[in-house]
Parts: structure tokens; C-alpha cells; sequence
């Protein structure tokens, strides 16, 4: 399906007043709405061909920024205090909010990249959700990932986090292409996060540094992807997280490997690849498709 899409800048206003920059994708024709939830620190330009794809076939998404994050960062974030859990708590909330009082009358669907899919059991209201599909969402322990990517992460944490926390008062990562810059507040609950096998769920956190949230209430159904060469969502932090979440509905898990579509890697953020379009990109809006006439 062919259609002309307009992107529209949004600011969406979080109940604490933190603004959240983003844009619509909107079709000629509208079937239905997504908000789009993206990685921890990813450019969400990164999304556009996936989402201008999805567009097309007459969804309007939602793309947008995370607090203290591109163009959700204020203008220093030197002394910043947002936290990693502020993503569900507030900042998922809000935009979810700012859709459905904009767009009342239009199915609502949720996809969603990494910590975008992670979260979305904190956010205190659920309703009116016809369905999700993620893309590498898991645990983020240390003990799961390869040892390669395991020193790789430790030195981001133990090292060049505390540095330049000290010197910047934030973290610092874009100059050095890592990702983009975060508030220390956010690195520093993460971190904390993946020290434990069950992550945020573990009794440490859980009901107390975070909500106990709506984890075990899902009301939609679920589709999750994962790719057998992701460092981050694999063999054992991607079962280990769905473990904790409970839908009325189903929750189908798909794994991927690179070899079946002739492809070398897919990893944690290859599924959004223009490469894709004829996959797993049409397969995602053949499951949005299926859960709007369920």
C-alpha cells in the first residue's frame, strides 16, 4: 500500500511538566494508531524507514523522544536527575495519554524496540490496547550476555560511566559514538538493573525503587521478535523476562536467525534494516493486521 505520509512535530507534556518532543507519522488513510517506543538511547531517527513502512500500510505513529534524550534533552544535562524507570512510569504514560485524547476513535497498538517493550508494564493505565509487538526485549543481566559483550558493558558501566560522571556530570557517550548522552540517574538504575538474573522484577527493586506496575495484567496479545545473534536478547534473558508477564491474551515468541533471511547479522538493532522490508517488516504489519480484526 502506497500513501503520501505527513510528519507532524508533537511536545507532549508528562504530568511532572517534563516536555517530550516527537512526531506523528500520518497516513492518508488511517487504520489505526502506534506508539512507537524506542531503545535507550538511540537516535529515534534511526526508526523512520521501519515507521514510514508501517505508515504506509495505514498505521500513524508515534515517534518520540525519552526524557534527558535527543530532543527530549534539556539544554544542559549536568545535574539532570531523571531515572531509567521514568521512561515507563512517566514519560510511556503521557504520550499514551496524548494519543488516545487526540485520536479517541482509532484502535490503538503498541511496537516496540528494547527497553521500549521492557517498561511498558509500568505504565498504570493499559486500557484500550489492541495489541504489542516488540523487538529484542529480555532482562538485561550481565550473566547472560557472551563474555565479549559482557567486558564491553563493564567497562561502560564501571568505567567510563563513573568518568564521566565526574567530569561531566552526565554521560558523555555521543562524542564517542556509543550512543547518545543520558543523565547519570538513568545509567546508574540500569546498571543496577543488570546485576540481577531477574532485572528490574527482582525483589531488590520490585514494589520498592520502582512500581510493581501492571506486568501480570496484560489484556492484548503480545508479539515478541528476538534474533539468536543479539548479545543483549538472547537464549536466556529473553525467556527470563517474559517468564514475569502475565495477558489475558497470548504471548507468542519468535526467535529469528540471521541465516534464514541470507543475511550476516541482525543483533540487537538490526531489525529496523531497510533490508528487512520484505520480512520481517511485512510480517510485523501482518500481526498489527491480525490484531485489529481479532
Amino acid at each position: 500500500m502506497n500513501q503520501t505520509i505527513k510528519r507532524d512535530r508533537i511536545s507532549v507534556k508528562c504530568e511532572d511538566g517534563v516536555i517530550l518532543k516527537g512526531v506523528l507519522l500520518v497516513p492518508e488513510a488511517i487504520r489505526a494508531v502506534i506508539q512507537f517506543n524506542g531503545g535507550t538511547a538511540l537516535r529515534k531517527e534511526y526508526y523512520l524507514p521501519f515507521l514510514d513502512f508501517l505508515a504506509g500500510h495505514g498505521y500513524l505513529c508515534c515517534l518520540w523522544d525519552y526524557r534527558g534524550s535527543g530532543e527530549s534533552a534539556p539544554s544542559t544535562l549536568k545535574g539532570c536527575d531523571y531515572t531509567f524507570s521514568d521512561y515507563g512510569v512517566k514519560d510511556m504514560p503521557a504520550i499514551k495519554q496524548y494519543l488516545h485524547s487526540r485520536f479517541p476513535d482509532l484502535p490503538f497498538l503498541i511496537v516496540a524496540h528494547s527497553v521500549g517493550g521492557q517498561q511498558i508494564g509500568f505504565m498504570n493505565d493499559l486500557s484500550g490496547i489492541k495489541g504489542m509487538v516488540t523487538f529484542a526485549v529480555s532482562t538485561g543481566y550481565f550473566g547472560h550476555m557472551p563474555w565479549r559483550f559482557r567486558l564491553l558493558s563493564a567497562y561502560f558501566f564501571y568505567l567510563f560511566t563513573p568518568l564521566s560522571i565526574a567530569l561531566t556530570g552526565y554521560i558523555a557517550a555521543k562524542r564517542f559514538n556509543y550512543m547518545e548522552n543520558l543523565p547519570r540517574n538513568v545509567v546508574r538504575e540500569w546498571r543496577s538493573w543488570c546485576w540481577k538474573q531477574d532485572y528490574f522484577f527482582h525483589r531488590k527493586f520490585m514494589g520498592k525503587t520502582v512500581p510493581e506496575g501492571t506486568f501480570q495484567q496484560y489484556d492484548f496479545p503480545v508479539h515478541a521478535f528476538w534474533t539468536t545473534d543479539d548479545s543483549i536478547a538472547n537464549k536466556g534473558s529473553v525467556p527470563q523476562y517474559w517468564k514475569n508477564v502475565k495477558s489475558s491474551k497470548s504471548i507468542t515468541i519468535q526467535k529469528v536467525t540471521p541465516a534464514q533471511f541470507k543475511v550476516r547479522k541482525i543483533d540487537h538493532m538490526g531489525f529496523f534494516k531497510k533490508s528487512f522490508r520484505n520480512t520481517i517488516w511485512k510480517e510485523t504489519v501482518e500481526k498489527l493486521d491480525s490484531f485489529l480484526s481479532a
